[in-house]
């Protein structure tokens, strides 16, 4: 398939508010969400060691900054809104991107499902709400931002960017409290009451892929690039600054949680903040602080419906989706229209419920392709000349880094999980398929 001619520069139908501070906060919120409170205890249970769990986000944290490298290039290169959308379709034409779009479609929401449906189930346990209510209550909060995001995407954004500091304050008590209290944590490689995993390296290997599900999120800022001013000199300062931010929360959070814990309690706990401040504070004190933590995970959701419907909205400009979807309204400046599509798709995945682990692997293995096939765009780009604004640092290494990941993560899914790799795989050859007969009934696509 021959690659499309390169589309064309952005025609601003979105305002460009964001800079680099604005930015960076927002790839915090957009990341930081409940991975961060539920993937430590998949790591311990997979791993069986707590070295090995600290390896297992280490390796998470080498391929998140490699993504967020490869995706500052390539956003610096061509700013418009749409990110691994327009990356794509530059680099492989329009089925390609139209095959990200439509993968998007089923998994992205359910990201955002996930991050709503556990941070309920926090507050559940601690309000005593029954599982109804608390269905009622995430599809009320989505409902709620979905029509906020829709009358403002800088209300968003301002709120987007007071969210992040509250969510990095709120993990950072956290972690002082879990330090200020006795502590049952073990050593680095004590394995106490840890299960034995059948096979090391598959274990290891689904580790990663849950902590790349608490990392994933990298490629935000680059799905608003039609939405930063001076794309190209702050692009990568945003991205550079967010992702240093969420990396130094990351592993102190698990590092508090291992003070305040067993290995055997992170890895069984189904709540692991509101267990950990039980032990440092006592049950009722607990309460307070994991009320806090549980609103701040909620609060990703801003950032989702903020950064993910301009996926449909740049597929629906280059007509590679119903052109509906790329309106934008005429007094609030938004694409509405993907927004609310996004936000409903999240409300129907978040009535009906689902397992965290599942929704995770079926997100993160379902994904996996479109990284390599965007980690290989930026050789592409370079190829065939396209002036780079900003080049990554160590080229081409963190474009091999990411293929091999890709690689060792399809690899271990198929092992540990072939369900869920298998299911990710056909969801996209399906959507070779819808492209095909999309194509015929549209006719020519936007060049």
């Amino acid at each position: 398939m021959d690659p499309a001619p390169p589309t064309a520069p952005d025609p601003s139908r979105l305002p460009r508010h964001l800079g680099v501070w604005n930015g960076a906060l927002l790839l915090v919120t957009y990341t930081i969400g409940v991975g961060i409170l539920q993937s430590p205890g998949v790591v311990l249970r997979n791993t069986g060691s707590v070295s090995l769990g600290y390896a297992a986000w280490l390796v998470g944290a080498v391929v998140a900054v490699c993504g967020a490298l490869v995706m500052a290039e390539l956003a610096a290169r061509t700013p418009r809104s749409g990110g691994t959308t327009v990356f794509l379709r530059e680099a492989y034409g329009p089925r390609a991107a139209f095959v990200y779009g439509w993968t998007a479609l089923f998994l992205a929401p359910l990201a955002t499902a996930a991050i709503t449906l556990v941070s309920v189930r926090n507050l559940g346990a601690i309000l005593g709400w029954s599982a109804g209510v608390q269905t009622a209550v995430g599809v009320s909060w989505v409902g709620g931002i979905t029509l906020l995001a829709m009358r403002s995407g800088r209300w968003v954004a301002r709120i987007v960017g007071g969210v992040g500091i509250f969510k990095v304050s709120a993990l950072g008590t956290v972690v002082v409290l879990c330090f200020a209290g006795e502590g049952a944590g073990s050593p680095g490689g004590a394995a106490i009451g840890l299960p034995v995993p059948d096979s090391l390296w598959v274990g290891f290997g689904l580790a990663v892929v849950a902590t790349m599900f608490a990392y994933d999120g990298w490629d935000g800022l680059a799905l608003v690039a039609g939405e930063v001013r001076d794309p190209a000199r702050n692009l990568p300062r945003a991205t550079l600054l967010g992702m240093g931010i969420i990396l130094v929360v990351y592993l102190a959070v698990n590092t508090g949680f291992l003070q305040a814990l067993s290995p055997a309690q992170v890895a069984t706990s189904p709540a692991l903040a509101a267990t950990a401040m039980e032990r440092v504070l006592g049950a009722d004190a607990s309460r307070v602080v994991t009320v806090f933590v549980a609103c701040s995970a909620a609060s990703t959701v801003f950032s989702s419906l903020l950064c993910n419907p301009r996926i449909f909205f740049a597929l629906a400009e280059e007509g590679q989706f119903f052109r509906v979807a790329a309106r934008v309204h005429p007094t609030w400046a938004t694409p509405w229209v993907a927004t609310l599509a996004y936000g409903g798709l999240t409300v129907t995945y978040i009535a009906s419920g689902g397992g965290f682990e599942t929704l995770t692997r079926y997100m993160v293995l379902g994904f996996l392709p479109i990284y390599g096939l965007v980690a290989f765009a930026a050789i592409l780009a370079r190829r065939r000349g396209r002036p780079a604004v900003f080049a990554m640092p160590f080229y081409p290494w963190p474009v091999i880094l990411m293929l091999v990941y890709v690689v060792a993560g399809l690899a271990s899914g198929f092992a540990g999980d072939a369900a869920a790799a298998a299911g990710g795989l056909c969801l996209m050859a399906a959507g070779v398929g819808v492209h095909a007969v999309w194509s015929r009934a549209s006719g020519p696509t936007r060049t």
